[in-house]
């Protein structure tokens, strides 16, 4: 446990790292490239992004909740991601010159080639990416993404000073990929072969054929908003709503990669073992909406002071839509794992059948509730989720033993930290009436963390337990509190 928690830590800050380095890079390609150039790569990106559900075809998910792993079987996963990758990369090298056509933008046709090149690397990387997650070895993972990042910032920089246009950020999107399975060589375990296996595949197609319509469905219902909005209202909606969409799920960027980071592997280990998932599960249930909650109550009080600082006054619309999506995210959150958990079971099928059915209630809930209006839409999502949630818990019961009295109790202490951070947030507005956005936004960037950490360690939140042990690192520090 010790070294899945430094794991955590080390995830946390190298993931938030290279998302502030790629933030760096955006602004400064904001200044050297056209809005045209960014837009004719950003257009072949989203075409190109449709292929990756299909690229890893469930290899990752495999490596990493497979009870034991043997030479053959990582080289029978290895054999099966060459394969899908490199029929994905040539598929995308044909597809590029149709959709050159199709867009009438000639810039499309050398993109994605380079794009569907970075497909034939992939592999060599994603292997060991999945094991070391498996061993919970982040500082190893550390060190390639370091590499992948720098090696991406400095292509894309110097090549768009050098005049390569929109071609600078493909080649540096295949630096990163290339610099990255680089920087996985040397700690490549030795379970896992240099060539690929062309043997032993059923096990591995059979579950990987369950992630990927898993993965599938995910993005198609990503996706929903902006379809049915974009076929009821126009452009203009599908941007606010965007927009809203993004706002709170820039928490999910920000701690997303931590809080998902070896969860299938912990899982899978602890069904292996023969324990019941009820325990690990509610006690990640209890950690994430006692972080999410919280987060999600602040960006909802500070909604309006949020988009204004961020955005601008053109962005006012998306105020009250914003509130709306922060509901919406607050009862999918202690959900969050649920996927994780099915695959740890070897039930990766299962991960469709509740996207599927948000799919279909969220298309309900636009046909019987919008009026045009787009908190309509909004609300009809609001209800989509809140539908979901009992069915979500009888998914659980059913197939993970999960007792709805124990998963509901996990989540008590972080619904008394909300309700007391809400209070915060309520009150730290009121005492800021009329003063400048910037200046709000900075009353909330102190008070938050505060009433945050100080609530927790008040109620006894379960998360408590993980500031008791980094606090004993600190000895004197550790007495005074009465820890040691």
């Amino acid at each position: 446990m010790a070294n899945l928690r430094k794991s955590l830590l080390i995830t946390f800050l190298f993931s938030n790292g290279a998302t502030a380095v790629q933030f760096v890079v955006t602004i400064v390609l904001a200044r050297l490239l056209s809005p045209e150039e960014i837009g004719i790569f950003s257009v072949t990106a989203v075409m190109v992004s449709m292929a990756h559900i299909f690229r890893d075809f469930g290899v990752t998910s495999f490596l990493q909740r497979e009870k034991e792993l043997t030479r053959e079987t990582v080289g029978s996963a290895f054999g099966v991601l060459i394969t899908s990758s490199w029929a994905i990369a040539l598929a995308v090298f044909l597809a590029s010159g149709p959709a050159s056509r199709f867009f009438g933008q000639p810039g499309i046709e050398s993109v994605m080639e380079v794009l569907a090149l970075g497909f034939v690397f992939i592999p060599f990387g994603s292997i060991t990416h999945s094991l070391l997650i498996r061993d919970y070895r982040a500082q190893h993972q550390m060190l390639a993404y370091v590499t992948g990042t720098t090696a991406y910032a400095v292509t894309a920089i110097g090549l768009a000073y050098l005049g390569f246009g929109y071609m600078s950020m493909a080649w540096a999107n295949l630096a990163n990929i290339v610099a990255t399975a680089l920087g996985y060589a040397p700690y490549r375990p030795k379970i896992a072969p240099w060539l690929p296996r062309f043997k032993g595949w059923g096990k591995v197609v059979n579950f990987g054929a369950g992630a990927v319509l898993g993965n599938g469905l995910h993005t198609v219902n990503n996706s929903v908003p902006d379809m049915l909005l974009g076929k009821l209202s126009g452009p203009h909606d599908v941007g606010i709503m965007g927009r809203a969409m993004s706002t709170p799920n820039m928490l999910t960027q920000v701690l997303g990669p931590t809080l998902n980071y070896a969860v299938l592997p912990f899982l899978s280990k602890s069904h292996h073992a023969g324990e019941s998932l009820d325990g690990p599960l509610s006690r990640a249930v209890a950690y994430i909406t006692s972080l999410m909650w919280p987060a999600l109550a602040f960006t909802f009080m500070y909604a309006d002071a949020i988009v204004l600082f961020l955005y601008g006054d053109q962005w006012r619309e998306s105020i009250p839509v914003v509130r709306q999506v922060c509901l919406m995210m607050a009862m999918t959150v202690p959900f969050a794992f649920n996927n994780a958990a099915y695959m740890a079971i070897g039930r990766p099928y299962l991960t469709s059948l509740p996207t599927a059915l948000d799919i279909i209630l969220r298309c309900l809930g636009v046909y019987l509730l919008y009026d045009g209006s787009l908190a309509s839409f909004a609300w009809a999502l609001v209800a989509s989720s809140l539908v979901m949630y009992p069915v979500h818990m009888g998914l659980q019961r059913r197939f993970l033993s999960i007792r709805p009295t124990l998963f509901l109790r996990s989540q008590l202490k972080s619904i008394a930290v909300a309700a007391v951070c809400t209070a915060v947030a309520w009150m730290a507005r009121h005492l800021a009436f009329g003063w400048p956005v910037a200046a709000e936004m900075a009353i909330a960037a102190v008070v938050g963390p505060i009433s945050w950490v100080l609530a927790i360690w008040l109620l006894r939140a379960p998360l408590r337990h993980e500031f008791e042990n980094a606090l004993k690192r600190f000895p004197s520090l550790s007495t005074r509190l009465g820890l040691s």
